[in-house]
């Protein structure tokens, strides 16, 4: 992809993260700041969506985001760079402190995490045994707000015993993200995942839609393994 199509394909992607809106070329050349035309920028927008990486949805003149879009915004992310805040630091610190024992730990985290995130957090301490909070939080977005895809989710939660055991040979001990097909809880949401424990038998994951803050989010669970 040439480097204009990869800033206008960030653009896009990281304004729809933020508003839940369709980017159009009007939008990135009058608030984004873009030195190019109009035109030009509806030109590229629609190079983008003819290489699938956007979508033009029928009620609206503007762009969102394909996943083939997000994997490749998520495979260009450098997240090295990306460090939890003093606040988000403190946070965590409390939720691993105090606790009488280190599954009452983990529980304080995946609340801890749901807080900070706006996300919803999954603790598998073994494919049987599994906790989860912030299931609200998923449905209080736009993008969940249609009934169908409500219940869609809410089936899928209902059932995860059923998909753990494969996303457990997934998930290793490395943080993670998996997008579309790359895990089994439906295309509509995004999960970034690693393991923990003795032996790394248990796992925690963090849900959300495509739309996530994934730079916000990785940076939380990154805090989370070093805290370990």
């Amino acid at each position: 992809m040439e480097k204009r199509q990869e800033n206008l394909l960030t653009l896009v992607i990281e304004h729809f993260i933020g508003s839940a809106e369709p980017v159009g070329s009007r939008f990135l050349v009058e608030k984004a700041g873009l030195d190019w035309s109009e035109a030009t920028v509806r030109n590229e927008l629609r190079l983008l969506e003819d290489e699938g990486f956007l979508t033009h949805p029928h009620t609206s003149a503007g762009r969102i985001p394909t996943t083939k879009g997000y994997e490749y915004y998520v495979d260009q992310l450098n997240f090295d760079e990306f460090e939890a805040s003093r606040q988000e630091d403190l946070a965590l610190e409390k939720a691993f402190s105090g606790a009488k024992d280190s599954e009452t730990a983990w529980k304080n985290v995946a609340k801890t995490l749901v807080a900070l995130s706006n996300e919803t957090v999954m603790i598998a301490f073994s494919p049987e045994k599994i906790y989860y909070t912030g299931l609200s939080n998923l449905f209080q977005k736009p993008d969940f707000v249609e009934l169908q895809m409500v219940a869609l989710v809410s089936q899928v939660f209902d059932h995860c015993e059923e998909y753990l055991p494969d996303f457990f040979e997934a998930v290793s001990k490395e943080l993670c993200y998996f997008l579309g097909d790359e895990h089994p809880f439906g295309e509509t949401l995004s999960v970034l995942s690693t393991r923990f424990g003795k032996g790394n038998q248990s796992l925690i994951a963090l849900f959300g839609p495509q739309r996530m803050d994934y730079k916000k989010n990785w940076r939380l669970l990154k805090k989370v393994k070093e805290l370990i």
